[in-house]
């Protein structure tokens, strides 16, 4: 699994920790969905945990399950 930015970028622009950003970027950790999306948006990183979600079903997700600062965290 590529990530289109590095480590430090996805960390700053997701406002996630580099530490949990790396493990993300390197495949020991998945994110949640909400974050995954979070950080979609944030990046245009479509991790895996969303790969095989359309844009619409991204979208509804998004507004049920709202990613907050505090599921970093988790």
């Amino acid at each position: 699994m590529e990530t289109p930015i590095t480590t430090a970028e996805l960390a700053s622009q997701a406002s996630i920790s580099l530490s949990y950003a790396s493990e993300i970027a390197n495949g020991k950790r998945n994110p949640s969905r909400s974050l995954a999306i979070h950080i979609l948006r944030k990046t245009g990183w479509r991790h895996p945990v969303i790969a095989q979600l359309t844009d619409e079903q991204i979208d509804t997700l998004e507004q049920v399950e709202p990613w907050t600062p505090a599921e970093r965290a988790a």
